[in-house]
């Protein structure tokens, strides 16, 4: 998509996040890679951990095979802590990951082998992870950067549905066919995307009040600084699910924006363990843990954090949660005896 100053690409950072045992999200993810490897075997798969040499490496391999010297790559990581520690070891894998998502021209210098050139380069993330998937490194250091901006987290805070013994009905084993062709002929388009005037008008339309819709939360700040080419990129991928016609029209634009809304209400779930202080972690813990149970007595909640805090710790945060307008309580007098219960102020999202 021509963005005047910039050509604008559909390629993602994304990271499904969950507490362990939530969400399947490491099954849900290699679901998504056997789909691409399927309907498109020419595309390469990285997994595992990562340094700036071996995707380089990596990079240069697919650009010679691609007759189009397009050098087209997804990385997959099952566990994003393992990945991440990469990203702090090696002092230049963010930079160069952040500039990569941007599809500009990549040039690495190795100590020894001189200059790698990347002329065209598409790289895609797709990554599972605890919400403790940036404590690994400087919170201080990353929230707020350049690739943290480029970061999708989609999360989720419990299951939404509880299967013993899933079985493939035939009708998801025919989806799984359809989609796969559908997949395979979506691999094929290349071009320019058109975005139609009523697109145009509904993007500007919110793109003038995007600042007064966002939340207040600092570590949300990268994302949101970058929500406007996001929404675009998401609006490209939803026309191309349903058309080869390569035009945005205002319902994906609309579709985007919801989707994406949506999104955002359990995102700071995916950033909890990301803090300056002890403190400030605990906190996201105990309103976590109060929007799972939509209803929980102080006592449960005593009881339930005991290992890591004592009772003043959990009443100043509380009342911190009660200041910010997170929380609200009531007195519950169920047989007789009289407790308080905390609720979240929103509804819990599991989408």
């Amino acid at each position: 998509m021509d963005r005047g100053y910039y050509t604008l690409y559909p390629n993602l950072f994304i990271i499904l996040v969950s507490a362990s045992g939530v969400g399947m999200k490491t099954t849900a993810g290699k679901i998504g890679i056997d789909l691409l490897n399927k309907a498109a075997p020419d595309i390469p798969v990285m997994k595992g951990s990562l340094t700036i040499g071996y995707l380089a490496d990596w990079m240069v391999q697919v650009q010679a095979k691609n007759p189009k010297g397009e050098a087209e790559l997804t990385i997959f990581c099952e566990e994003f802590k393992v990945f991440s520690k990469g990203l702090y070891a090696d002092s230049g894998l963010i930079e160069n990951l952040t500039k990569l998502y941007d599809n500009g021209t990549w040039d690495y210098r190795t100590k020894g082998q001189g200059v790698y050139i990347i002329d065209k380069p598409c790289v895609n993330l797709f990554a599972c992870s605890t919400p403790e998937w940036l404590t690994t490194g400087s919170a201080a250091d990353f929230i707020g950067g350049g690739f943290s901006s480029r970061i999708i987290p989609v999360a989720i805070l419990q299951d939404e549905k509880s299967i013993a013994w899933p079985v493939k009905s035939t009708t998801v084993k025919e989806l799984e066919i359809a989609l796969t062709a559908d997949l395979t002929q979506i691999a094929k388009l290349e071009g320019q995307v058109f975005v139609t005037e009523k697109a145009k008008k509904l993007f500007e339309q919110w793109y003038g009040i995007r600042k007064t819709l966002e939340n207040p939360d600092q570590r949300l700040s990268g994302y949101y600084s970058k929500k406007h080419d996001l929404v675009l990129k998401l609006s490209i991928i939803l026309s191309i699910s349903v058309s080869d016609d390569l035009v945005v029209d205002e319902e994906h634009i609309e579709s985007a924006l919801s989707l994406l809304s949506k999104l955002e209400i359990n995102i700071p779930f995916a950033f909890q363990g990301v803090a300056w202080g002890e403190q400030a972690k605990f906190q996201d813990r105990v309103l976590m843990k109060i929007r799972q149970a939509k209803k929980i007595s102080h006592s449960e909640l005593l009881r339930h954090f005991h290992y890591c805090m004592s009772g003043t710790d959990l009443k100043a945060i509380i009342q911190t949660l009660l200041d910010e307008d997170t929380i609200k309580f009531e007195k519950d007098t169920t047989k007789g005896k009289m407790k308080i219960v905390y609720m979240p102020k929103e509804e819990l999202n599991v989408p």
